[in-house]
């Protein structure tokens, strides 16, 4: 077996690459023993860690099954062919090794790479200054918002920071913007934690508020010089012409001394991109009808007028540039401070933001000997696998080289040396915003900045196993055609060369490209929800079922559109926002409950649960009318719930009792188990708190979402990003239209002499199209942004194309100017440009169609397998005991509370008088009480269970239920304090604490009636009301 110590793996969409992954690490693993424990597999996603796991073990297991030749896999074939080995010794190392990856699981190294620099990061905490024991932030606009907030709370303690704040919201107004900086702030703040901005940034570490105000009057200054010399220079011009004789009118269309006269008159809302001013100096500047006297001149003066006109032009675009970097110096002025606010609260909280990892090792560990390295990480991998290079950025890369570096350039105790598998396609890099760098495949494969002495063997996989004939047919054609509006050479060659996959046995197929029309955003809206109807409407018609179906959206709010459009239709839809937790009415309800329960007087939160309640009624307002004043009394009689639970105990067992009792989880409901494991979460991690949990869900309500089950039959919409790396038999993309160069917020940065800049190495610039007038080095920057865009515009086309198996449906937008022609800005041009190649572009015609696709195959749909949602039955208390009572319960009618849930719980452990000194006991323990109050609590127990009407409840030779849930023949579930049963004789026992109220008559009735419909007779039913005297209700 030939062994290259460094491949890579060039694979388009389709072409096996998991199975080639899979394969290579076999083959490694079944080479020797134990050798999986010498891998390191990476991706980036953690389902793409899942699915890579899943192959080796299915495969492993397979493999041990296998026992004749012709019923083998080919992998198998072939690793028998690679290995040398024969079918019983593959088939035996295969079960072996199953075997010790099972026994041996923490040693089956497949993992993301933020994983791993987790682990690196924990391995070297101590030396980095880390909490040995620190929390991971994966959401960064939480740790944002809040060091903003923080910084604005400086505005009137620090005098330097209020005047960069207040001037900053002072100039906003003057530009008419909304004086509120806090967007700006988060916006710019946001750099913090993206790896692009990173080097830059660092740039700036050693400069403080200072420098930048020096460098933003410094600008200012610079501005209003050049803005001075425009207008010197326009009124010479001026001048100039009446010093000649000459009139506006002499000069061609008037448009260049009017153009001066503004000018002249410091109006600078002008620009120099009109088509006279683009072709100044090309052509004469007279007026065709004028004297030749005139135009001799103006002639004569031609030369002084084109250079006078280019002073002017460089000036003013010294000046676009001057104000576009000032725009972005107050928001870089407090970066630091806002850094050193983001430090502060990770240090407070024992926190570090998952954004910091790569910068973090770069920083402090890549420069460690490799050696020491797997020392302190107590593994030594000889093989590394990356998985998706393409999406590796720039700092991910150079982290991993010396690690992989050392593999590759030494030998191990056999003479082996390690070896290196990089697996990627750079058609679709997609996640250039979150550092990602296509370029690093790219130079990688042409073998240039290759950080290791081995060079790479290239390996194409080139045949397209996913889809049928006639879309591999169209994505190559079409990708090949449009290759040359790629502006940089090695892009437009990536896609005209890449895009020439083999086909496989799958005939057939079918693409259709079809172009909507539509005069404005809300009817184009219309038709492409239309279309997109008709279409699942003919898919369905052939067989296929609605979870056969995947549509492709670029943005959330075009697949927001289509899911209400199709739920209208009462076609089935699984989408990101139906996947939120918020999307279910039944975790709202909850949500509104603890609303409620914090907030008794919140009407819009009583109007809600009232709605949630009479949904299936028929007088739906009446009901909520009746009830809105009395929405206690309705929970305790019409439920058994008393809203007290949610105040007395943790949030999670106050709403797990609200489930049962309105009956919330008769049937399977992921978003009731989701929801209560992000109660739980927050309960363990930061206390149970109502209002803390409210806090909490508002800030995250947007983001909780349930996975979506898998064999569901429903028409998934989702992104293209979220679409990488799957397959659908069927997929529709609307809105296929995008902008090619749609720039939004996008800042980039512009080298400039630090000489002239106070020491500034570079400026920050919002891109915008007249970056390229100001200066070569700028013009340079921006053109090579651009190239990105078209590379990352491409490969997003490039992603949705290449997810059908069976049938493409492509929705674009018919954009033709009025001479009709297309625009190749955007990806209905591309269409339209792909068409016109062919030779079959017809304007009149929308619908263009290549193959056809067949009748599905009869198939069963999977069994859903619904999972109960499973109740904690706790044994500890109902109520959370704390052990500073003296500081939580600082009010007379909190002590009282306290009190009451305390005698409530040893109650709950008394079945006859005997158990009196052991409850008393439990609860001196758990309450952790002053002597004062223990003895308050055994004097109420006593006076409970000596009472002459309780004694005989009490007493040896009843059965006795305490707690106990009684499930009601309408689902209801309810749980009194006591039940005493003598033979078919029962009496039911409810303490209260507090005043009298008539609902608990209510409540107790209902424990009655379930008794009874339970068979037996109920003697009595009794109030117990603990206060300083047992006063007892007997109904």
């Amino acid at each position: 077996m030939t062994v290259y110590p460094f491949q890579i793996y060039n694979a388009s969409a389709g072409s096996g690459k998991t199975r080639t992954l899979t394969k290579e690490y076999l083959k490694i693993t079944l080479s020797a023993p134990k050798a999986y424990g010498k891998i390191l597999a990476l991706t980036f996603t953690n389902k793409a860690v899942g699915e890579m796991k899943h192959r080796i073990l299915d495969s492993l297991y397979q493999f041990g099954q296998t026992t004749k030749k012709e019923n083998a896999d080919s992998m198998f074939l072939e690793l028998m062919d690679d290995l040398q080995i024969d079918l019983g010794t593959l088939q035996k190392k295969s079960k072996e090794t199953l075997k010790d990856i099972l026994h041996n699981y923490a040693f089956f190294d497949v993992s993301t790479i933020d994983k791993f620099n987790h682990r690196l990061i924990r391995t070297f905490a101590k030396d980095l200054k880390l909490p040995q024991h620190f929390e991971v932030v994966l959401d960064k606009d939480l740790l944002l918002n809040e060091a903003v907030s923080r910084l604005l709370l400086k505005a009137g303690t620090d005098p330097i920071m209020t005047k960069v704040l207040i001037d900053f919201a002072l100039e906003k107004i003057e530009d008419d913007k909304s004086w509120d900086i806090a967007f700006d702030l988060i916006n710019i703040g946001n750099l913090l934690f993206q790896e692009n901005h990173a080097q830059h940034l660092e740039k700036c570490n050693d400069k403080d508020i200072e420098d930048f105000l020096k460098l933003k009057h410094a600008l200012k200054k610079n501005m209003a010089l050049l803005e001075g010399k425009i207008v010197a220079e326009a009124k010479q011009i001026l001048q100039l012409i009446h010093n000649n004789g000459l009139q506006y009118s002499d000069f061609s269309g008037s448009y260049f001394p009017k153009f001066i006269e503004k000018l002249s008159l410091a109006d600078l809302k002008v620009n120099f991109d009109s088509k006279w001013q683009v072709e100044f100096g090309s052509k004469p500047l007279y007026n065709k009808t004028c004297d030749e006297s005139i135009k001799m001149t103006i002639d004569g003066l031609f030369f002084q007028l084109i250079e006078s006109f280019q002073s002017l032009k460089q000036a003013f675009h010294e000046i676009a540039f001057l104000k576009n970097a000032y725009g972005n110096i107050v928001p870089l002025t407090v970066m630091n401070s806002l850094r050193q606010e983001v430090k502060k609260i990770q240090a407070e909280r024992d926190q570090l933001s998952i954004s910091e990892f790569n910068t973090l090792i770069s920083n402090e560990i890549k420069n460690q000997p490799a050696p020491f390295i797997y020392e302190r990480l107590g593994e030594k991998y000889r093989h590394y696998f990356v998985d998706e290079f393409q999406d590796t950025s720039t700092m991910q890369w150079e982290n991993l080289v010396p690690l992989i570096g050392n593999v590759l350039e030494s030998i191990d105790d056999e003479g082996k040396r390690g070896s290196l598998f990089l697996v990627g396609d750079a058609k679709q890099a997609i996640y250039r915003w979150r550092g990602g760098r296509a370029e690093q495949f790219l130079d990688l494969i042409a073998n240039r900045n290759n950080p290791f002495s081995s060079n790479p063997k290239i390996e194409p996989l080139p045949k397209n196993y996913r889809s049928h004939e006639e879309i591999i047919r169209f994505n190559n054609d079409f990708f090949q055609s449009t290759s040359t509006f790629l502006s940089h050479t090695v892009y437009s060659e990536l896609f005209l060369e890449g895009n020439k996959q083999a086909i496989n046995a799958k005939k057939g197929g079918l693409v259709e490209l079809t172009f909507i029309d539509g005069d404005g955003e809300t009817e184009k809206s219309e038709s492409y929800g239309k279309t997109v109807i008709e279409t699942i409407d003919r898919v369905m018609a052939l067989g296929y079922d609605y979870g056969d179906i995947c549509i492709l959206v670029r943005r959330n709010a075009d697949g927001l559109l289509l899911a209400d459009t199709l739920t209208q239709q009462t076609i089935p839809v699984v989408s990101t926002e139906s996947l939120l937790l918020q999307s279910s009415d039944k975790v709202r309800f909850l949500v509104d409950l603890l609303q409620y329960a914090n907030q008794t007087d919140d009407r819009a939160a009583s109007y809600r649960i009232l709605a949630y309640l009479s949904a299936d009624q028929p007088h739906r307002h009446r009901f909520i009318h009746e009830n809105l004043d009395q929405l206690e009394y309705l929970f305790s009689n019409g439920y058994g719930f008393e809203l007290t639970a949610l105040n007395q105990r943790s949030v999670f067992d106050g709403l797990e009792l609200a489930i049962k009792q309105f009956a919330l989880a008769e049937e399977t409901d992921a978003y009731i188990i989701y929801f209560m494991d992000a109660v739980l979460a927050v309960e363990n991690k930061e206390g149970s708190n109502i209002q803390l949990f409210l806090d909490y869900w508002e800030r995250q309500k947007g983001k909780l979402g349930i996975s979506a089950p898998k064999g569901l039959d429903a028409v998934q919409i989702m992104t293209v990003h979220k679409a990488k790396g799957l397959e659908f038999p069927i997929v529709i993309f609307p809105f296929a239209n995008e902008h090619i160069y749609r720039r939004k917020d996008k800042k980039m940065w512009v080298p400039v002499n630090k000489e002239n800049y106070l020491g500034f190495e570079e400026l920050l610039l919002n891109e915008k199209k007249e970056v390229v007038q100001y200066g070569a080095s700028a013009a340079e920057r921006y053109l090579e942004e651009e190239q990105k865009m078209e590379l990352d515009a491409f490969n997003l086309l490039y992603v949705a194309l290449t997810r059908a198996e069976k049938a493409l449906f492509i929705l674009t937008d018919k954009q033709l100017d009025q001479k009709g022609q297309h625009n190749n800005d955007y990806y209905s041009g591309l269409f339209i440009h792909y068409l016109l190649q062919k030779g079959i572009w017809d304007a009149g015609k929308n619908v263009y169609a290549f193959g056809f696709l067949e009748e599905a195959e009869s198939k069963t749909l999977p069994m859903q397998q619904s999972i109960p949602y499973t109740y904690s039955n706790k044994t500890m208390p109902a109520f959370t005991i704390v052990t500073t009572s003296g500081n939580l319960w600082d009010t007379d009618r909190g002590n009282a509370l306290f009190k009451g849930n305390l005698i409530h719980y040893a109650m709950g452990m008394i079945h006859t008088a005997a158990d009196v000194g052991l409850a008393l006991k439990e609860v001196c323990r758990l309450g952790d009480l002053p002597l004062d109050e223990m003895d308050t609590i055994r004097k109420a127990i006593g006076q409970i269970v000596g009472h002459e009407k309780l004694k005989p409840y009490f007493k040896d030779g009843n059965l006795v239920k305490n707690e106990q849930e009684i499930i009601t023949k309408n689902g209801t579930f309810l749980r009194p304090d006591r039940i005493v049963i003598n033979g078919q004789r029962a009496t039911v026992i409810d303490y209260k604490t507090g005043k009298k109220n008539p609902n608990y008559a209510g409540q107790l009735d209902c424990y009655g009636n379930a008794l009874e419909e339970m068979g037996y007779l109920v003697e009595n039913k009794i109030l117990v009301y603990i206060n300083e005297d047992i006063i007892l209700e007997t109904l």
